[in-house]
């Protein structure tokens, strides 16, 4: 996995680097473990994406 960057003054990974952490947990088996992994990993997915693709969001049309 590559390294996280620094940023806001804590090491933070790319959305890219996220975005393969999840692919990788995915193959695991179901469990506890994995759930609480995958939450994490969604929390730095968010800002991750921000910081790669500036703030963007989605509306219903």
């Amino acid at each position: 996995m590559p390294t996280p960057v620094p940023c806001c003054g804590h090491a933070c990974m790319s959305a890219d680097a996220v975005n393969e952490a999840i692919r990788r947990l995915m193959s695991q088996p179901a469990d506890q473990t994995r759930a609480e992994e995958y939450q994490r990993l969604l929390e730095l997915w968010a800002p991750a994406c921000r910081r790669a693709h500036g703030n963007w969001t989605t509306t219903a049309a």
